[in-house]
């Protein structure tokens, strides 16, 4: 038995590219303004938004209400240990946190680490290195929240055999032979534009009687069965003058297991 598993988060509650977004918001947490000056230029000269904060209080406010992105920090601050302060930025699970320290012997990272950074770096670093372990930390930021997306996306699963559609509800359609197929024909090649001939090659090995226009009928009448599945008429999009495409991500659901 064929079983898969469409996984598919509405275009809304796909997280934005920081590009859409806008510019990535650092906080840079440093009482010495002129010991970061390069780096800081380098930053805002690539497109970064950088706000400074000279204290551990202003540091927590900040975070607070603004939620930055990133933050890079110096453990010596004068109002509190920096160390901790890093500790309760890393527990509270927002924003990855670069330690740029004066104090960066061996010893003095593997505590930073320990207490929670996700980098550290001697103030002595080239900007051009900095810079670079930002976007990195970024890119790792950006890609855990994807999966994060993905894990909460909705899962409908498919029986290409029976012809049976479940929701995550548990909502279940029976799919006619003729649109089981086409939903697996889509399903085969996911994230592809599909035009009229090539899903009638798929389906018939050449033309049909009506040619690609009978397409178009197929895939209105299987989005209608699909509607009453918790909705998942949305896994096919129509590109105008273009064809169809599936937009779930699709993978081989386990068996189920016997009673």
């Amino acid at each position: 038995m064929t079983t898969l598993s469409f996984q598919y988060a509405p275009t809304e509650e796909r997280p934005a590219p920081a590009q859409v977004r806008g510019a990535p918001r650092l906080l840079w947490v440093e009482p010495d303004d002129a010991a970061i000056e390069p780096g800081l230029e380098m930053l805002r000269r690539h497109g970064f938004e950088v706000e400074r904060a000279a204290s551990a209080a202003a540091a927590e406010e900040a975070v607070a209400d603004r939620a930055p992105d990133l933050v890079i920090l110096e453990t010596a601050l004068p109002d509190a240990d920096g160390l901790m302060l890093c500790r309760r930025l890393s527990e509270a699970g927002g924003a990855p946190v670069l330690v740029v320290s004066a104090s960066a012997e061996p010893l003095d990272r593997v505590a930073g680490l320990e207490f929670g950074a996700d980098d550290y770096l001697g103030k002595s670093v080239h900007p051009l290195e900095l810079l670079a372990r930002v976007r990195a930390l970024l890119r790792r930021a950006e890609r855990a929240e994807r999966q994060a997306q993905a894990g909460r996306a909705p899962v409908w699963r498919f029986d290409a055999e029976l012809g049976y559609v479940s929701s995550p509800s548990g909502r279940m359609v029976r799919l006619s032979p003729s649109d089981a197929a086409l939903l697996a024909a889509l399903a085969a090649r996911p994230g592809e534009v599909l035009d009229r001939a090539t899903l009638v090659s798929m389906l018939h090995g050449g033309e049909d009687a009506a040619g690609g226009r009978s397409i178009d009928a197929r895939v209105a009448r299987l989005r209608r069965q699909l509607a009453q599945c918790d909705g998942a008429d949305q896994l096919i999009h129509t590109l105008r003058g273009g064809g169809y495409v599936f937009v779930a991500a699709v993978g081989a659901s386990p068996p189920a297991r016997a009673a």
